[in-house]
């Protein structure tokens, strides 16, 4: 089922049969109820997101309130970005506003992909870094 999700992403699209394969054995779907956290800021980045249906909404927690909103998600949108470079921690929140899907992929696994194949790793971290660009100059924007 997660090759299935995989293959129709287009973030993904570049890859070959057995790239394909190593990401959807290291891939589950999580099935989620409005409110549940899908990640936290401060906690180990070990994997990397796709939003396969619902909304999941990205913020900056805050000590002194709800904190601040930097995307609203829908399906087809990635996030967990921290688990594919390497840095450790989630920078944010995500928190389902909906019943949700979301394709979980181990962070390490997609690394890998990444690795052995760097004509693909490097579109697709061109891709990602134009994803997330956008992401901040949006939140700057609000």
């Amino acid at each position: 089922m997660a090759l299935e999700k995989l293959e129709k992403h287009e973030l993904f699209g570049l890859l070959n049969e057995a790239e394909m394969a190593i990401l959807a054995n290291a891939s589950g779907v999580m099935r989620l109820a409005e409110g549940e956290i899908v990640c936290r800021e401060g906690n180990t980045a070990g994997h990397f997101f796709v939003l396969l249906r619902g909304r999941v909404e990205l913020t900056k927690p805050s000590p002194d309130g709800p904190g601040y909103l930097v995307d609203d998600l829908l399906p087809g949108s990635v996030f967990g970005v921290s688990s594919v470079m390497n840095a450790r921690r989630y920078f944010l929140d995500g928190v389902c506003v909906e019943g949700s899907e979301v394709l979980k992929i181990e962070g390490r696994a997609l690394r890998r992909v990444l690795d052995m194949n760097p004509t693909v790793g490097h579109a697709m971290q061109r891709r990602l870094s134009e994803i997330f660009f956008k992401r901040f100059v949006d939140a700057m924007e609000r």
